[in-house]
């Protein structure tokens, strides 16, 4: 099952102010939760995988963080979409 992914206007605004080499990176993220949004669930899973650090936010439903280095991505999945809701450094997503 493929996911549309769609990000906020200001996730967009922020990759763009990005160096290249990080808007690279966090595509690749996007592009990854396109075909699957959720966390794996063994480590074997995540050697061999391009996966990236993903684990479930506490008390939100259907919401995750996906780390890119220093970098949080915020996103919920509903049915069939997935909206990139923040971006920002560890420290200030929070």
């Amino acid at each position: 099952m493929s996911f549309r992914v769609r990000l906020d206007k200001r996730v967009r605004l922020y990759i763009l102010s990005l160096p290249r080499s990080h808007q690279v990176k966090i595509g690749k993220l996007i592009d990854s939760l396109s075909e699957n949004p959720y966390p794996q669930r063994t480590k074997l899973v995540a050697l061999y995988s391009t996966n990236f650090d993903i684990k479930k936010c506490k008390g939100q439903k259907n919401r995750f963080r996906a780390r890119i280095g220093e970098y949080r991505l915020i996103y919920q999945v509903d049915e069939s979409q997935v909206l990139v809701l923040k971006l920002d450094t560890r420290g200030d997503i929070y």
